[in-house]
Formats: structure tokens, C-alpha cells, sequence
């Protein structure tokens, strides 16, 4: 488990915009990439390796359900990166965990889903 003045973090759909945004948050000394999850077992490991060999271990753990990693108590955020129609629903399974959340626009494609 990662320091208490770190903050945790997790990914949620790790393609290429995720793998783009992973150096900014890995460059922050008080950020540790714990876990990750994606649809696509590529993209999963692909993530994994590049997060375990940033940490220089093997500790970066892998889900292929999103809610999976949402239900690890050690995880306090999460980088949702998937594709625009699941913006909404992995926010609200993450806001429901109680986890932080970084996501990019759009939030959702409609004002309905937004609310």
C-alpha cells in the first residue's frame, strides 16, 4: 500500500488516449498507478507494463470489469479514459465507490445521462 500522503490511482479504459494522458500522472511523485482495466486483454497489459516498469516492480494489478477495480479499498481515484458512451456510467459506478475522478469531455452525450 502506497504512503498515506499518495494518492492511489486506477485506470479505467486503457487505450490510446489513456496511454497519452499515463506519463503526466506517473510523473507525479505523490501519484502511485496501483491498477488498471480494460475490455481488451492488449490493452490491459500493455498498461500494466508500462506502469510496472515506470515503478521499476510488478505490483500494477489488472481487471478486465471496471467495478472490479472500483471495489479495491486501496484505489482513492481513478483516470477514465474509455470510450465517449461509457463516460457517464464508469463516473457514476466511481462516484458511488466513493473514489476521485479524472475524466475528460465529454461527461456524457446527453444532458439526461449528465444528471
Amino acid at each position: 500500500m502506497a504512503p498515506s500522503n499518495r494518492i492511489v490511482f486506477g485506470g479505467i479504459g486503457m487505450g490510446n488516449r489513456a496511454m497519452f494522458i499515463l506519463p503526466n500522472f506517473l510523473a507525479f511523485p505523490d501519484v502511485q498507478f496501483l491498477a488498471v482495466s480494460d475490455a481488451r486483454e492488449d490493452r490491459r497489459q500493455k498498461a500494466k507494463k508500462a506502469i510496472d516498469e515506470h515503478y521499476r516492480n510488478e505490483d500494477c494489478r489488472v481487471y478486465n470489469d471496471f467495478r472490479e477495480l472500483l471495489a479495491q479499498p486501496d484505489i482513492d481515484a481513478v483516470l477514465i479514459a474509455t470510450g465517449n458512451r461509457w463516460h457517464a456510467t464508469a463516473s457514476m459506478f466511481a462516484a458511488q465507490a466513493g473514489k476521485d475522478i479524472y475524466c475528460e469531455k465529454p461527461i456524457s452525450l446527453t444532458i439526461r445521462a449528465g444528471r
